[in-house]
């Protein structure tokens, strides 16, 4: 067995908690006709079947109370993370109806009127969600649960919640708000300082297409303002306006001294073109 589940069993026996399977029934075999003919379904909660989607009963995730962390049916579930049948939790004193109560209230999707059903017993779901989700915010999602072990990226991960216990749900989810990629980030930017641009400085970006593609120009000071950690719009509005007229743009007081904070350096910059400027107004 692995290091992380063996110290994570380990820690979970020595704080005295119980341990809880979340089990999902789509997983192949179904883990849990193997669990209930080892008897290790005796406390458990089928999710679904007394709320207003019973009809999916036979597909619904299972919360199943491990009195015996020794059998071993338990034990060859381990053996295999890679089917993929749910995770572990742990819980400072067994609490099936708190802990139903907690995922039934979590358990539809609303979106722009569509419903669907959170695949919260999915290991795969789980870590995605906890990835995308702060830590301070995982007590949110786990309620009541003190820890979770699943199975991600070929390999066993743990998470601990800090404040384990009863919470409203959220409104919206903040396990169900994805990031929205660096890529597509740079691409929405870069759209924005290209209609910038032509709003304000049209003349002068036309001016400068002419010499060279207006794009590629605007990848060249994106690249900059990410090196200069410089992310706010008048950071950014400051430097491609001045680094329009090419005398500006190759001007050796745009390179960051050493140990230069990003605000220091925008702040030179600013006070050095102010100068600048009123020099070739005095001349």
């Amino acid at each position: 067995m692995s290091e992380v589940l063996n110290n994570w069993l380990g820690e979970q026996s020595r704080l005295n908690r119980v341990l809880i399977l979340a089990l999902d029934s789509l997983a192949e075999p179904n883990p849990v006709t193997s669990l209930y003919s080892a008897g290790v379904m005796q406390r458990s909660v089928q999710l679904y079947r007394r709320t207003e989607y019973a009809q999916f009963a036979a597909i619904s995730p299972w919360l199943t109370e491990l009195q015996n962390p020794g059998n071993d049916a338990f034990r060859k579930l381990l053996d295999e993370p890679q089917r993929n049948w749910g995770w572990i939790g742990s819980m400072d004193k067994a609490d099936l109806d708190s802990l139903t109560q907690h995922w039934v209230a979590r358990m539809v999707i609303d979106e722009d009127g569509e419903r669907s059903l959170f695949r919260f017993q999915d290991n795969r779901v789980l870590a995605r969600c906890l990835g995308n989700m702060k830590e301070t915010e995982w007590p949110l999602l786990l309620g009541p649960i003190s820890s979770v072990l699943y199975w991600n990226q070929d390999q066993w991960k743990s998470a601990d919640n800090s404040r384990s216990g009863m919470y409203p749900a959220p409104n919206p989810a903040p396990w169900l708000q994805v990031p929205t990629p660096p890529e597509r980030t740079r691409e929405i930017l870069r759209a924005n300082l290209k209609r910038w641009l032509l709003v304000n400085h049209a003349e002068t970006a036309a001016k400068l297409s002419e010499v060279r593609p207006i794009l590629e120009w605007l990848e060249e000071q994106m690249d900059l303002l990410e090196v200069w950690l410089w992310n706010t719009p008048e950071q950014r509005e400051f430097m491609l306006t001045l680094r329009l007229d090419p005398k500006n743009a190759k001007d050796m007081a745009w390179q960051p001294l050493p140990g230069e904070a990003p605000e220091e350096h925008f702040e030179r910059c600013e006070r050095f073109f102010a100068q600048y400027s009123d020099d070739l107004a005095l001349n």
